[in-house]
Protein backbone atom coordinates (compact mmCIF):
# COMPACT_ATOMS: atom_id res chain seq x y z
CA UNK A 1 0.00 0.00 0.00
CA UNK A 2 1.27 3.47 -0.91
CA UNK A 3 2.40 5.58 2.05
CA UNK A 4 0.61 8.84 2.72
CA UNK A 5 2.44 12.02 1.69
CA UNK A 6 2.59 14.30 4.72
CA UNK A 7 3.32 18.03 4.61
CA UNK A 8 4.88 18.81 8.01
CA UNK A 9 4.90 22.61 7.79
CA UNK A 10 1.55 24.28 7.24
CA UNK A 11 -0.38 26.94 9.11
CA UNK A 12 -3.99 27.26 10.12
CA UNK A 13 -5.60 29.86 12.40
CA UNK A 14 -8.71 28.88 14.36
CA UNK A 15 -11.38 31.54 13.93
CA UNK A 16 -11.82 31.85 17.70
CA UNK A 17 -8.12 32.61 18.12
CA UNK A 18 -8.29 35.47 15.62
CA UNK A 19 -11.37 36.85 17.38
CA UNK A 20 -9.65 36.65 20.76
CA UNK A 21 -6.60 38.53 19.49
CA UNK A 22 -8.90 41.30 18.36
CA UNK A 23 -10.68 41.34 21.71
CA UNK A 24 -7.33 41.59 23.53
CA UNK A 25 -6.07 44.31 21.15
CA UNK A 26 -3.11 42.16 20.12
CA UNK A 27 -2.02 43.20 16.59
CA UNK A 28 -2.46 40.39 14.10
CA UNK A 29 -0.41 42.05 11.38
CA UNK A 30 -1.61 40.11 8.36
CA UNK A 31 -4.60 39.59 6.12
CA UNK A 32 -5.79 36.01 5.94
CA UNK A 33 -7.08 34.24 2.88
CA UNK A 34 -9.73 31.57 3.28
CA UNK A 35 -7.05 28.92 2.98
CA UNK A 36 -5.81 29.79 6.48
CA UNK A 37 -8.92 28.08 7.80
CA UNK A 38 -10.37 24.73 6.83
CA UNK A 39 -12.16 25.35 3.57
CA UNK A 40 -12.91 23.34 0.43
CA UNK A 41 -10.14 25.31 -1.30
CA UNK A 42 -7.56 24.02 1.16
CA UNK A 43 -8.65 20.42 0.62
CA UNK A 44 -8.65 20.93 -3.15
CA UNK A 45 -5.10 22.29 -3.02
CA UNK A 46 -3.98 19.21 -1.10
CA UNK A 47 -5.62 16.84 -3.56
CA UNK A 48 -4.13 18.61 -6.59
CA UNK A 49 -0.64 18.36 -5.10
CA UNK A 50 -1.05 14.77 -3.97
CA UNK A 51 -0.74 15.72 -0.30
CA UNK A 52 -2.63 13.29 1.93
CA UNK A 53 -2.12 14.92 5.32
CA UNK A 54 -0.96 18.22 6.76
CA UNK A 55 0.66 18.99 10.10
CA UNK A 56 -0.94 22.25 11.27
CA UNK A 57 0.16 24.96 13.66
CA UNK A 58 -0.52 28.66 14.04
CA UNK A 59 2.05 31.13 12.73
CA UNK A 60 2.92 34.61 13.98
CA UNK A 61 1.96 36.36 16.18
CA UNK A 62 1.52 33.19 18.25
CA UNK A 63 0.27 33.20 21.82
CA UNK A 64 3.08 34.91 23.74
CA UNK A 65 2.70 38.50 22.55
CA UNK A 66 0.83 39.86 25.57
CA UNK A 67 0.72 38.87 29.26
CA UNK A 68 1.45 35.44 30.75
CA UNK A 69 -2.22 35.12 31.64
CA UNK A 70 -3.30 35.86 28.08
CA UNK A 71 -0.70 33.41 26.78
CA UNK A 72 -2.25 30.62 28.85
CA UNK A 73 -5.75 31.54 27.71
CA UNK A 74 -4.79 31.75 24.05
CA UNK A 75 -2.87 28.46 24.16
CA UNK A 76 -5.83 26.58 25.57
CA UNK A 77 -8.17 28.13 23.01
CA UNK A 78 -5.88 27.31 20.07
CA UNK A 79 -5.26 23.77 21.26
CA UNK A 80 -8.91 23.03 21.93
CA UNK A 81 -9.91 24.30 18.49
CA UNK A 82 -7.03 22.50 16.75
CA UNK A 83 -7.97 19.24 18.49
CA UNK A 84 -11.58 19.60 17.34
CA UNK A 85 -10.41 19.92 13.77
CA UNK A 86 -8.09 16.92 13.92
CA UNK A 87 -10.83 14.80 15.46
CA UNK A 88 -13.25 15.81 12.71
CA UNK A 89 -10.80 15.19 9.87
CA UNK A 90 -7.83 12.88 10.25
CA UNK A 91 -6.08 14.43 7.28
CA UNK A 92 -4.85 17.01 9.78
CA UNK A 93 -2.24 16.44 12.50
CA UNK A 94 -2.23 19.11 15.19
CA UNK A 95 0.65 20.74 17.06
CA UNK A 96 0.07 22.50 20.37
CA UNK A 97 0.79 26.15 21.06
CA UNK A 98 2.39 26.73 24.46
CA UNK A 99 2.43 29.70 26.89
CA UNK A 100 6.21 30.00 27.09
CA UNK A 101 5.89 33.21 29.12
CA UNK A 102 5.00 30.83 31.96
CA UNK A 103 7.21 27.77 31.41
CA UNK A 104 5.63 25.55 34.05
CA UNK A 105 2.18 26.39 32.72
CA UNK A 106 3.55 25.44 29.31
CA UNK A 107 4.56 22.03 30.67
CA UNK A 108 1.03 21.49 31.99
CA UNK A 109 -0.52 22.61 28.71
CA UNK A 110 1.77 20.35 26.68
CA UNK A 111 0.72 17.36 28.77
CA UNK A 112 -2.95 18.29 28.43
CA UNK A 113 -2.64 18.83 24.69
CA UNK A 114 -0.97 15.48 24.10
CA UNK A 115 -2.59 13.23 26.70
CA UNK A 116 -6.12 14.66 26.70
CA UNK A 117 -6.56 16.38 23.34
CA UNK A 118 -4.52 14.01 21.20
CA UNK A 119 -2.23 16.59 19.62
CA UNK A 120 1.02 15.15 18.29
CA UNK A 121 3.64 17.64 19.45
CA UNK A 122 4.25 21.34 20.02
CA UNK A 123 5.20 24.36 17.94
CA UNK A 124 7.35 27.11 19.44
CA UNK A 125 8.93 30.28 18.11
CA UNK A 126 12.61 31.20 18.15
CA UNK A 127 12.07 34.20 20.43
CA UNK A 128 9.96 34.51 23.58
CA UNK A 129 9.57 38.18 24.46
CA UNK A 130 13.25 38.76 23.77
CA UNK A 131 14.46 35.53 25.36
CA UNK A 132 16.26 32.81 23.43
CA UNK A 133 14.69 29.35 23.60
CA UNK A 134 17.89 27.64 24.77
CA UNK A 135 17.64 29.39 28.16
CA UNK A 136 17.30 26.93 31.00
CA UNK A 137 13.96 28.29 32.19
CA UNK A 138 12.48 26.58 29.11
CA UNK A 139 14.18 23.22 29.66
CA UNK A 140 11.27 21.75 31.67
CA UNK A 141 9.22 22.03 28.47
CA UNK A 142 11.81 20.08 26.50
CA UNK A 143 12.05 17.50 29.28
CA UNK A 144 8.28 17.05 29.17
CA UNK A 145 8.29 16.70 25.36
CA UNK A 146 11.08 14.14 25.54
CA UNK A 147 9.26 12.15 28.20
CA UNK A 148 6.03 12.25 26.18
CA UNK A 149 7.95 11.24 23.06
CA UNK A 150 6.56 14.09 20.95
CA UNK A 151 8.43 16.48 18.65
CA UNK A 152 8.92 20.22 19.11
CA UNK A 153 8.65 22.21 15.89
CA UNK A 154 10.85 25.33 15.93
CA UNK A 155 9.55 28.19 13.79
CA UNK A 156 11.06 31.67 13.41
CA UNK A 157 9.45 34.89 14.54
CA UNK A 158 10.46 38.47 13.81
CA UNK A 159 13.57 39.43 15.81
CA UNK A 160 13.81 42.57 17.91
CA UNK A 161 16.15 44.06 15.32
CA UNK A 162 13.70 43.47 12.46
CA UNK A 163 14.08 46.99 11.02
CA UNK A 164 17.21 45.97 9.15
CA UNK A 165 15.04 43.54 7.17
CA UNK A 166 12.09 45.82 6.52
CA UNK A 167 13.72 48.13 3.97
CA UNK A 168 13.85 45.47 1.26
CA UNK A 169 11.09 43.10 2.50
CA UNK A 170 13.75 40.70 3.72
CA UNK A 171 12.14 39.53 6.96
CA UNK A 172 10.79 36.26 5.59
CA UNK A 173 13.55 36.01 2.97
CA UNK A 174 16.56 36.32 5.29
CA UNK A 175 15.38 37.22 8.80
CA UNK A 176 13.41 34.05 9.42
CA UNK A 177 16.12 31.64 8.20
CA UNK A 178 18.75 33.53 10.21
CA UNK A 179 16.62 33.30 13.37
CA UNK A 180 16.20 29.55 12.93
CA UNK A 181 19.95 29.18 12.40
CA UNK A 182 20.69 31.12 15.58
CA UNK A 183 18.13 29.27 17.70
CA UNK A 184 19.25 25.82 16.55
CA UNK A 185 22.95 26.61 17.03
CA UNK A 186 22.31 27.95 20.53
CA UNK A 187 20.28 24.84 21.38
CA UNK A 188 23.18 22.67 20.23
CA UNK A 189 25.75 24.67 22.21
CA UNK A 190 23.58 24.81 25.34
CA UNK A 191 23.96 21.14 26.16
CA UNK A 192 20.21 20.52 25.90
CA UNK A 193 20.59 17.52 23.62
CA UNK A 194 23.43 16.20 25.74
CA UNK A 195 20.94 15.98 28.62
CA UNK A 196 18.02 14.92 26.42
CA UNK A 197 19.48 12.83 23.59
CA UNK A 198 16.06 11.54 22.54
CA UNK A 199 14.40 14.96 22.26
CA UNK A 200 12.92 15.43 18.79
CA UNK A 201 13.44 18.95 17.46
CA UNK A 202 12.16 19.83 13.99
CA UNK A 203 13.63 22.95 12.35
CA UNK A 204 11.59 24.87 9.80
CA UNK A 205 12.77 26.12 6.40
CA UNK A 206 15.52 23.50 6.01
CA UNK A 207 17.22 24.69 9.18
CA UNK A 208 17.79 28.20 7.85
CA UNK A 209 21.43 28.50 6.78
CA UNK A 210 22.69 25.53 8.81
CA UNK A 211 23.46 23.27 5.83
CA UNK A 212 25.83 25.92 4.49
CA UNK A 213 27.44 27.01 7.78
CA UNK A 214 27.96 23.71 9.59
CA UNK A 215 31.73 23.69 9.19
CA UNK A 216 32.02 27.26 10.42
CA UNK A 217 29.92 26.47 13.50
CA UNK A 218 32.16 23.54 14.40
CA UNK A 219 35.29 25.65 13.83
CA UNK A 220 33.93 28.31 16.17
CA UNK A 221 33.37 25.75 18.91
CA UNK A 222 36.90 24.42 18.43
CA UNK A 223 38.57 27.85 18.43
CA UNK A 224 36.62 29.77 21.09
CA UNK A 225 37.24 28.11 24.44
CA UNK A 226 34.42 30.07 26.10
CA UNK A 227 31.79 27.99 24.28
CA UNK A 228 33.25 24.61 25.23
CA UNK A 229 31.99 24.51 28.80
CA UNK A 230 28.61 22.91 28.05
CA UNK A 231 29.46 20.45 25.29
CA UNK A 232 32.70 18.71 24.40
CA UNK A 233 31.53 17.18 21.14
CA UNK A 234 31.30 19.53 18.12
CA UNK A 235 27.93 21.29 17.73
CA UNK A 236 27.32 19.42 14.48
CA UNK A 237 26.96 16.21 16.52
CA UNK A 238 23.87 17.69 18.21
CA UNK A 239 22.60 19.59 15.18
CA UNK A 240 22.62 16.31 13.28
CA UNK A 241 20.11 14.94 15.81
CA UNK A 242 17.56 17.57 14.73
CA UNK A 243 15.07 17.12 11.92
CA UNK A 244 14.58 19.62 9.09
CA UNK A 245 11.52 20.33 7.03
CA UNK A 246 12.24 20.67 3.33
CA UNK A 247 10.54 24.05 2.87
CA UNK A 248 13.32 25.37 0.69
CA UNK A 249 12.49 24.28 -2.88
CA UNK A 250 16.08 24.98 -3.95
CA UNK A 251 17.84 21.86 -5.22
CA UNK A 252 21.44 22.69 -4.17
CA UNK A 253 20.30 23.56 -0.63
CA UNK A 254 18.22 20.40 -0.34
CA UNK A 255 21.13 18.34 -1.61
CA UNK A 256 23.48 19.98 0.89
CA UNK A 257 21.10 19.15 3.74
CA UNK A 258 20.71 15.53 2.65
CA UNK A 259 24.47 15.13 2.27
CA UNK A 260 24.93 16.07 5.94
CA UNK A 261 21.77 14.90 7.73
CA UNK A 262 20.73 12.07 5.42
CA UNK A 263 17.21 11.49 4.16
CA UNK A 264 16.26 10.02 7.54
CA UNK A 265 16.23 13.49 9.13
CA UNK A 266 14.22 15.41 6.51
CA UNK A 267 10.46 15.76 6.28
CA UNK A 268 8.34 17.40 3.63
CA UNK A 269 7.36 21.03 4.26
CA UNK A 270 5.61 23.74 2.27
CA UNK A 271 4.78 26.66 4.62
CA UNK A 272 1.29 26.57 3.08
CA UNK A 273 -0.72 28.73 2.60
CA UNK A 274 1.80 31.57 2.64
CA UNK A 275 2.05 32.91 -0.91
CA UNK A 276 5.33 32.41 -2.71
CA UNK A 277 6.78 29.92 -0.23
CA UNK A 278 3.66 27.87 0.42
CA UNK A 279 3.16 26.13 -2.90
CA UNK A 280 2.06 22.57 -2.23
CA UNK A 281 2.82 21.08 -5.61
CA UNK A 282 6.24 22.74 -5.72
CA UNK A 283 7.23 21.35 -2.32
CA UNK A 284 6.66 17.78 -3.53
CA UNK A 285 8.22 18.33 -6.95
CA UNK A 286 11.38 19.91 -5.49
CA UNK A 287 12.05 16.78 -3.45
CA UNK A 288 11.18 14.41 -6.31
CA UNK A 289 13.58 16.36 -8.56
CA UNK A 290 16.50 15.26 -6.37
CA UNK A 291 16.21 11.79 -7.95
CA UNK A 292 16.76 9.99 -4.67
CA UNK A 293 16.45 6.26 -4.42
CA UNK A 294 12.87 5.12 -3.65
CA UNK A 295 13.56 4.41 0.02
CA UNK A 296 15.09 7.87 0.63
CA UNK A 297 12.24 9.60 -1.21
CA UNK A 298 9.68 7.65 0.80
CA UNK A 299 11.38 8.66 4.02
CA UNK A 300 11.14 12.38 3.25
CA UNK A 301 7.62 12.31 1.86
CA UNK A 302 6.11 9.99 4.44
CA UNK A 303 7.98 7.60 6.70
CA UNK A 304 9.89 10.12 8.82
CA UNK A 305 6.70 12.06 9.52
CA UNK A 306 4.82 8.89 10.41
CA UNK A 307 7.56 8.09 12.92
CA UNK A 308 7.72 11.62 14.32
CA UNK A 309 4.02 12.22 14.73
CA UNK A 310 2.92 8.65 15.38
CA UNK A 311 0.16 9.07 12.82
CA UNK A 312 -0.71 6.05 10.70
Amino acid sequence: MKNHIIDCHTHLFPKEYVKELDRLNIPFGQTLSERFILTPERITDMEKAGIDRQVISIAVPGVNMSTPENAVRLSKLVNDETAKLTHQDDRFIGLASLPLLSPMEAVDELRRAVEELGLKGASIFTDVSGKQIDQEEFWPIYRAASKLGVPVFVHPIAPRHRKVYDDYSLLSVLGFPFETTMAATRLALSGLLKELPNLKLVLSHLGGTLPYLMGRIDDGHRIFKSVQNKITRPPSYYLKKMYLDAASFYKPALRCAIDFWGAEKLVLGSDYPYGWVGELKRCVESVEALRLDPEELDRILSVNAEDLFKHN
